[in-house]
């Protein structure tokens, strides 16, 4: 096969599947060695149909390659050269499972595409600068890949983290880690997806049946259905201290505008993430049913979409600006958000964490100064900020 055209035409595909207005929602489900995947594709797949989804799922690429015969290391093929053929395949494979999709949608059905891993996972087994240089070759970025790619990334832990007793390879041939080599990917698969605007980590705080019934949960709130709730903790940080992150970070800027609903009940907002490698952009409906419990849907719109969408904005809200740090710490997705507007609240620093009715007790970061829990404090969400009326802090 001439790599130069299976390339362009994983570019010519990208430029299909990056568009998140066509109604089929795309989810990862990726993690470390033994967390669980095969497990949950099968119950997701199974429960999903039951409340009426095509569910269509994507295989894993490096384990379809490497019972092929394709394995690193062997016949002068490189690690990176072990990637380039993973991440090829993992983008042709999705583009043909997207139009396969789009065939069951336009007859009305309610499509969802599970990924068994997706294109940032080769990250954790490459040099990172080394694979953003293979991306780049690619004439795409992370930005690309990850952030505008797939509508959440459910990353599941391996046992080898908080479940050790167990930890199996029994059930994949194709994989031969240690503990101590399972915890080390897990990690830094991990930290390839965590720039991601709606990554989950599914631990192993609970047994193993806890873990998928968990996984389902949060698949129910990337699909907006209305149960289970997403349950979300709100923390002041005291800004007299110092906000030191001591754990690999990804770091966005976000710019957030109010609409005038279309719907009273909602909230409805636009926004834009920025980073590094250029921005995407964001449209959200949000009712909440009680203090911390929201439904929330999200999709990823157009840059002329996001432009038009403008034009409700709600003019007694002001825009409201701040620099997001994500990182993980001890099983959980934290995000500190460094305000920068409204005017009022220009230095105001906020965290906030997810988690699960199974798994309710949270374990903060020392490294974080927390004030107080404001989770029921409603000035302190972001529509009531966008008010610009000084807090009692």
């Amino acid at each position: 096969m001439d790599i130069q055209k299976a390339k362009q035409r994983t570019i010519d595909g990208l430029q299909n599947i990056t568009d998140f207005g066509d109604n089929i929602t795309r989810i990862v489900i990726t993690g470390g060695p033994c967390s669980g995947k095969t497990t949950g594709l099968s119950v997701l797949s199974s429960k999903l149909s039951d409340r009426g989804y095509k569910v269509i799922i994507s295989p894993e690429s490096a384990t379809k390659l490497i019972n092929a015969g394709i394995v690193p290391g062997k016949d002068e093929l490189s690690g990176r050269q072990f990637q380039e053929e993973i991440l090829l395949d993992t983008i042709e494979q999705e583009n043909r499972i997207l139009s396969a999709a789009r065939r069951y949608r336009d007859k009305g059905r309610k499509v969802v595409i599970l990924c068994d891993r997706g294109t940032m996972d080769g990250q954790a087994y490459v040099d990172q600068e080394e694979f953003e240089e293979m991306l780049d070759s690619f004439g795409h970025s992370p930005r690309t890949l990850c952030d505008e790619r797939y509508h959440a990334v459910m990353h599941m832990r391996t046992a080898a983290i908080g479940a050790e007793a167990f930890y199996t390879l029994e059930n994949n041939k194709a994989r031969k880690e240690t503990p101590e080599e399972a915890r080390a990917l897990d990690h830094r698969t991990y930290e390839a997806w965590q720039r991601h605007p709606h990554p989950r980590v599914i631990d192993n705080s609970t047994d193993f049946e806890g873990k998928v019934r968990r996984l389902f949960a949060e698949v129910c709130v990337v699909l907006g259905d209305p149960i289970p709730l997403e349950k979300e903790r709100k923390y002041l940080v005291d800004t007299a201290c110092a906000v030191s992150i001591q754990a690999k970070a990804h770091e966005v800027l976000i710019i957030q505008d109010y609409l005038v609903p279309s719907d009273p009940r909602e909230e409805q907002r636009v926004r834009v993430r920025q980073s590094g490698d250029g921005a995407s952009y964001y449209f959200t409906r949000k009712r909440y049913v009680a203090p911390g419990n929201r439904v929330e849907i999200e999709r990823m719109i157009t840059r002329d979409e996001y432009t038009q969408l403008l034009t409700r904005r709600d003019h007694h809200l002001e825009t409201v600006i701040k620099r997001r740090v994500c990182f993980l710490w001890m099983e959980r997705h934290f995000e500190v958000d460094f305000f920068e507007a409204p005017s009022n609240h220009k230095g105001l620093v906020l965290m906030e964490v997810e988690h699960s009715e199974d798994d309710p007790t949270i374990e903060l970061p020392p490294f974080v100064p927390i004030v107080r829990d404001v989770t029921d404090e409603k000035g302190f969400s972001n529509a009531e900020l966008a008010k610009n009326k000084a807090l009692k802090v």
